[in-house]
């Protein structure tokens, strides 16, 4: 039984890519907070799953 395997970037993290991509070349001039905010995202997502989760463990004892 072969198993798939998920790897490879993510959606988030092809579109800091490209941002970074375009701030190192010059085509955006953004801030770098803005060039990273696809990274910000994912880590707000991933601790605000994680606080969810965290509660609803603790009404369900």
């Amino acid at each position: 039984m072969d198993k798939e395997k998920s790897g490879g970037l993510g959606f988030l993290s092809i579109l800091t890519l490209i941002f970074v991509v375009a701030k190192l070349f010059g085509v955006i001039a953004w801030s770098w907070w803005l060039v990273f905010t696809p990274v910000l995202i994912g880590v707000g997502l991933t601790v605000f799953i994680l606080i969810i989760a965290v509660i609803a463990a603790a009404v369900s004892d």
